[in-house]
């Protein structure tokens, strides 16, 4: 037993050897890696205090000048050249009417013809009054000449037959108004009557008269649009225009001003802007509404733009968050020009080369520092 015990004695003082060096180690392990989280706590701490001390990262443009050509939308209503709704200038019923709605006419072609009894009468008794007016002033013609009778006589059946011819021209004009014509190429846009219908003059009626049938030429617009102020100024006629149809948003359709009323309206204070477009290929429909871009140029006059997201609101005067070269944000009051949505136009408060931080809030001071960062998605 005695030498048993002295035999393994020296394995039991290896195993603790063994376990306290192994425990050493640990404790080494543990304290290195302690030690160096600390040191890397302490200089994220140190990032994260030098970082808090630069202040928020923001995002900066830079003030750049307004360009001098510019874009504006504005909603249009697209109408006819020119259009118009025939009355009777004559009552009586409707005998013919050669067109329907949708009918292509041309200018001067029949379109519907008028049955007045009563004045083709007229007529006829008005030519046969006036051949024997005539002949009675021939009749008296010849006896002056023979000392028959006085010349005032004379003279007054010559003037009687004068009279007669013109009653028989005034007839026969109101007569042709039985033939109502198309004044222009185009469109029949509405009918009213049908035959047999009894129509009135329209002249002369004590009521409504009842139209007969419209006409639009619709192969050549009238686009109309209403700019107001701001912008009619620098409207000119020969200005580049581009027409989109909400209902075909890929169409785009180009034609230019026409024309422009050249003052505004005192209600509005817009001023009516026209814009021809030839329509012969039917892409438009009369009485549709549009969106018009127009393309206006105006001087140079020393106008910033900025973006929208900018501008800062304290009540209703317009800030700007301006980052001095020290980096630190100052709200400087600005007075706006034009507003034409993402982009503002600044006529005073900046200038040009200045940065400016985009959608810095409210949460950001007077004199707080920040980190700019340059971005190009304004």
């Amino acid at each position: 037993m005695a030498d048993t015990s002295r035999k393994s004695s020296p394995a039991g003082y290896g195993f603790y050897l063994v376990g306290s060096l192994l425990l050493v180690t640990c404790i080494g392990v543990a304290y290195r890696i302690w030690a160096t989280r600390k040191v890397a706590l302490a200089q994220e701490n140190q990032s994260l205090a030098a970082a808090v001390a630069e202040g928020p990262r923001v995002a900066a443009v830079t003030v750049g000048e307004a360009p001098r050509e510019r874009v504006i939308s504005l909603l249009g209503e697209a109408r006819p050249f020119v259009s118009a709704t025939l009355y009777a200038k004559v009552s009586g019923y409707l005998k013919v009417i050669n067109v329907d709605k949708g009918d292509q006419v041309q200018a001067g072609q029949v379109l519907a013809v008028i049955e007045s009894p009563e004045l083709d009468h007229q007529y006829d008794a008005a030519v046969a009054d006036a051949r024997d007016k005539r002949l009675d002033a021939q009749r008296a013609a010849t006896l002056v000449k023979r000392d028959m009778i006085s010349k005032q006589d004379a003279d007054k059946a010559a003037a009687d037959a004068d009279v007669a011819d013109a009653t028989v021209a005034s007839l026969a004009t109101q007569r042709s108004y039985e033939v109502i014509h198309a004044p222009f190429a185009g469109t029949v846009v509405a009918r009213y009557a049908d035959p047999g219908a009894l129509v009135q003059n329209a002249a002369t009626s004590q009521t409504s008269a009842l139209p007969v049938v419209a006409v639009a030429q619709t192969d050549l617009l009238r686009v109309y649009v209403y700019p107001d102020q701001r912008d009619a100024h620098f409207i000119r006629v020969g200005d580049s225009a581009e027409i989109t149809l909400p209902e075909r948003p890929e169409v785009h359709l180009r034609a230019r001003v026409a024309r422009t009323s050249g003052e505004l309206d005192t209600k509005t204070r817009t001023m009516l802007t026209e814009i021809d477009f030839d329509n012969r290929r039917g892409v438009i429909l009369p009485g549709s509404f549009v969106q018009v871009n127009l393309q206006i140029h105006q001087p140079q006059s020393g106008a910033l733009e900025i973006p929208s997201e900018a501008l800062v609101m304290r009540g209703s005067k317009p800030f700007v968050a301006v980052i001095t070269p020290g980096n630190q944000v100052v709200h400087r009051p600005v007075v706006i020009g034009v507003d034409e949505g993402p982009r503002v136009r600044i006529v005073s408060g900046l200038k040009a080369g200045e940065r400016i931080a985009v959608n810095l809030g409210e949460s950001v001071a007077d004199g707080s520092r920040v980190q700019p960062v340059e971005s190009s998605g304004y």
